[in-house]
């Protein structure tokens, strides 16, 4: 039996995540290359999960990628604007 939180979560903390490690990892400045990375992953993540019959594991995506967009605002503000 699947627990429904537990795919929701999973799908959303892969946006957020793989923005905060590269901008660790590389730098502030740097973060919005995750928001990039997280779209292109999470759009193949999306297309398993609906395969599979999770639903929510691809709405937790879609959310997640929203806060990673968020997050990401700055950093590409920095990068090309300022």
């Amino acid at each position: 039996m699947v627990n429904i939180d537990r795919d929701w979560i999973a799908g959303f903390l892969i946006g957020p995540i793989a923005t905060m490690v590269v901008a660790i990892g590389m730098s502030w400045k740097a973060a919005w290359i995750g928001m990039v990375c997280d779209f292109i992953i999470g759009f193949f993540l999306i297309l398993i999960a609906l395969g599979y019959d999770r639903p929510n594991m691809a709405k937790g995506t879609l959310c997640g990628f929203a806060v990673a967009v968020a997050i990401s605002i700055h950093p590409l503000w920095l990068s090309f604007f300022a």
